[in-house]
């Protein structure tokens, strides 16, 4: 697959323009979709599936993910999926994945712009068979800005600790940004870059947040950019809201 640059995203970006007033909050991003900015006014959740295509396998999972806000400035999240993991040769495996358990706190909220800063764990209930059943754990910083005409500018700076297949913890740090580009009342773009440093993972996406019926239809295409990160990435789901 030809690798796209950071150039091309850079100029994605460019082309927006650059002032404030609209306000996206209730948008989630994709691939950091637990590494905002916002505190939710509401509980919510989503029902999904994604698809990473890499060179010699391929990930299939479904799960549920969301979040519920404690108060306007605390914000806990979850997440829980079942995996199946395809080699080309040889047979694969399924299993379910540890549960995700985030947190966040706004540190600062003035107008169209909110920083929040968080952190994660995993609990070990996943299956070894899929490489779950880790404890893993890091923190995060994220900024959320939002700029008139309807676009908002994320970005977010992490340092999280993976177990790998030795028992030692490996440092990861995520370098995240990215868009959201209100259409209208009912459809927003959003546009991510996403880096880890381990691995050599660079992932370029762009998806499409739809509001329908009492709920939003969600899905995005990623595209590898690095070696580390699969050459196609696939996320769909439905999200709804849920009243206090």
């Amino acid at each position: 697959m030809t690798k796209f640059s950071i150039p091309v995203f850079v100029a994605l970006l460019l082309v927006l323009p650059l002032y404030a007033q609209d306000n996206m909050n209730d948008v989630h991003l994709f691939q950091t979709y637990f590494f905002d900015a916002p505190i939710a006014k509401a509980g919510y959740g989503e029902g999904g599936l994604n698809f990473s295509d890499y060179d010699k396998w391929n990930t299939f999972g479904i799960g549920v993910q969301g979040g519920y806000p404690i108060n306007e400035k605390i914000e806990l999240q979850t997440e829980l999926r079942f995996i199946n993991w395809s080699p080309d040769k040889g047979d694969g495996q399924s299993g379910i994945s540890d549960l995700g358990v985030y947190g966040r706190y706004n540190v600062y909220k003035q107008k169209q712009t909110n920083i929040s800063a968080g952190g994660m764990i995993t609990l070990p209930i996943g299956s070894d068979d899929v490489g779950q059943g880790n404890l893993n754990f890091g923190a995060f910083g994220a900024i959320r800005h939002n700029l008139q005409n309807g676009i908002a500018i994320v970005g977010t700076l992490g340092l999280f600790f993976f177990k790998g297949m030795d028992d030692e913890y490996d440092s990861n740090l995520l370098l995240g940004g990215g868009t959201i580009y209100k259409v209208n009342e009912q459809l927003n773009i959003v546009g991510e870059l996403t880096i880890w440093s381990e691995n050599d993972y660079m992932m370029l996406s762009g998806g499409a947040d739809y509001v329908l019926g009492n709920g939003r239809l969600r899905g995005a295409l990623g595209l590898g950019i690095d070696d580390g990160a699969p050459d196609i990435m696939l996320i769909g789901g439905y999200s709804i809201s849920l009243s206090k």
